[in-house]
């Protein structure tokens, strides 16, 4: 579409549609070329799958669930076992003691 286009709806050009296209095109909706918008394939989705506030709203949704799924992951992980550091510092210090003793 061109810039020209986009209207209020009372038909009035819109004011700072250049701030509203930056936005857009940040968010990897639109790409901006000369005096025209062109809808990316991300944008394209997003429409086709009940707009923004319906993509934020999955958005969300994704995340509380991988958070679920991180905080349940932490709980059934196994412990870690120790290390060979740990038991070669042990069997040093049995060592020092019984030839101390």
């Amino acid at each position: 579409m061109k810039f020209s286009e986009f209207k209020d709806k009372n038909g009035e050009k819109l004011g700072k549609i250049m701030e509203l296209f930056q936005l857009m095109e940040n968010e990897n909706l639109i790409k901006i070329e000369t005096n025209k918008c062109i809808l990316t394939e991300f944008g394209k989705d997003i429409v086709e799958n009940g707009g923004w506030f319906e993509h934020l709203k999955k958005k969300k949704e994704k995340e509380k669930i991988k958070t679920g799924e991180t905080k349940k992951h932490k709980l059934t992980k196994k412990p870690k076992k120790k290390s060979f550091s740990f038991l070669t510092n042990h069997f040093k210090n049995i060592l020092k003691i019984k030839n101390k003793t």
